[in-house]
């Protein structure tokens, strides 16, 4: 009887693991999923360009270096999304303390932004993941 109470044990647990995961394959980063550096590298320097020219916004780049601003994006973006990088640059506050940025020029870079993923092939999911470690990022950049 206990031989037999065992064995089912044993079956229930392995059928547990097969059907639940215990053959678990290491999740992938999304960083690694949406193709790594060189798509966020793409996607930024796509949305840097349209920011830069874009009327309503544009101005608060002047002065700033599109490849600086790009690779210390593609940096935060990086490390936020589970990727090798380590950002050490200023922090959003420093960055954005006295510009007085209103809401609705917040979301038209997310706009670019967004377009830019699109454009590279990322999928809305992928999208929406990367967005929402990004979305605390409002609260740092706007009305400050």
């Amino acid at each position: 009887m206990i031989k037999t109470a065992r064995v089912r044990a044993l079956t229930i647990i392995i059928l547990a693991c097969v059907l639940g995961g215990c053959t678990s394959v290491p999740k992938q980063s999304l960083y690694k999923e949406i193709g790594g550096h060189k798509t966020l590298n793409t996607i930024y320097g796509v949305a840097i360009t349209r920011i830069y020219t874009d009327p309503v916004i544009g101005h608060y780049f002047k002065g700033v270096p599109k490849k600086h601003l790009r690779d210390q994006l593609v940096l935060q973006i990086c490390e936020l999304i589970g990727g090798p990088c380590e950002y050490n640059g200023k922090t959003m506050l420093e960055s954005h303390t006295g510009l007085n940025i209103k809401e609705r020029e917040f979301y038209i870079l997310v706009e670019y932004v967004q377009g830019a993923m699109r454009d590279v092939g990322l999928t809305y999911q992928q999208e929406n993941r990367i967005l929402k470690k990004l979305a605390p990022i409002k609260y740092q950049t706007v009305n400050l």
